[in-house]
């Protein structure tokens, strides 16, 4: 990956990182599922309306917009519903960043270099020291959403590879996609609320719940899911999806930053080897390859 890009993913991933904490927010004043129906609505609206269909099978679009937005979300909020703590959950979901690149071995033939699989490993050693150090509640049920929420996830990061969809009809892609999404999320809304979810709305679209909203919408979905799609489709799987691990981390900042929740050391040790697996996979062959001109000088 050209270091513009990754810097670009990173960039994106700070975003996503950032967005938990107005999901905090809006989830406080709005029904989750109402919330999130809401900003894959808009995500879809208006947009479908000026840009056109991209050029991709109409399952593919459907596919996408059902994993990512109703077996993605939809899902950690019912895992969060069920007990499971949300730090926890922000984690295990990005789980997803080890089962993309298993899984686009399988589907789509790509091999991991000895980077990327030295890299994997010890940003799994990370990733599983911070799962252990957050700890919180574990339910069972919350536990198996929230693990298939990640594998939901990793279905649409690689749905983006094999519709074979171009760098340009991505953002169209994002946007037609999501017009799946917003039914469902809603239905769930009201098996799980009722009506009053919708009927006491207009009293909850408060400033802080439509500055959460429109978070999701702009920022998060339409703008970090189009570059990150771009990145899906012009890279690997094994070379995007680690970066990822970066936004529990994030989250985990701005969570310090806006609610005063602290980092343990458990947590800060863990980070530290993601940030070092990362930095392995990303940057070890290009350092391998000026050391190797160095020494031939």
């Amino acid at each position: 990956m050209k270091t513009k890009d990754f810097l670009l993913a990173v960039a994106v991933a700070l975003i996503w990182g950032l967005n938990f904490s107005f999901i905090k927010l809006g989830v406080a004043h709005i029904d989750p599922f109402v919330l999130a129906g809401l900003r894959f609505a808009l995500t879809a609206f208006p947009l479908v309306l000026f840009l056109p269909r991209p050029a991709v099978a109409w399952r593919w679009l459907v596919v996408y917009g059902l994993s990512f937005g109703v077996g993605t979300w939809g899902l950690v909020t019912l895992a969060i519903r069920a007990g499971l703590a949300p730090g926890l959950a922000a984690w295990l979901l990005q789980s997803s960043a080890f089962i993309t690149p298993f899984l686009g071995l399988l589907w789509l033939g790509e091999l991991l270099s000895k980077a990327q699989k030295l890299g994997s490993a010890i940003a799994l050693v990370g990733f599983i020291l911070v799962v252990i150090a957050t700890g919180g509640t574990t339910p069972a049920i919350g536990l198996v959403l929230v693990m298939s929420a990640a594998l939901a996830l990793s279905i649409a990061n690689l749905v983006v590879k094999r519709s074979s969809v171009k760098a340009a009809g991505i953002l169209g892609f994002v946007a037609w996609s999501c017009l799946f999404a917003p039914l469902p999320l809603f239905a769930l809304a009201a098996v799980n609320t009722g009506a009053s979810a919708f009927t006491e709305l207009p009293q909850q679209l408060n400033g802080i719940a439509l500055s959460s909203l429109l978070f999701q919408v702009y920022p998060t979905t339409l703008f970090g899911y189009w570059v990150w799609n771009s990145l899906m489709a012009r890279y690997s799987s094994a070379e995007v999806a680690p970066i990822a691990l970066l936004v529990p981390i994030f989250a985990m900042l701005f969570s310090w930053l806006i609610f005063g929740a602290m980092m343990s050391s458990g947590q800060t040790v863990g980070i530290v080897f993601i940030f070092l697996g990362l930095l392995t996979s990303t940057f070890y062959p290009r350092l391998k390859l000026l050391w190797s001109k160095v020494s031939i000088r």
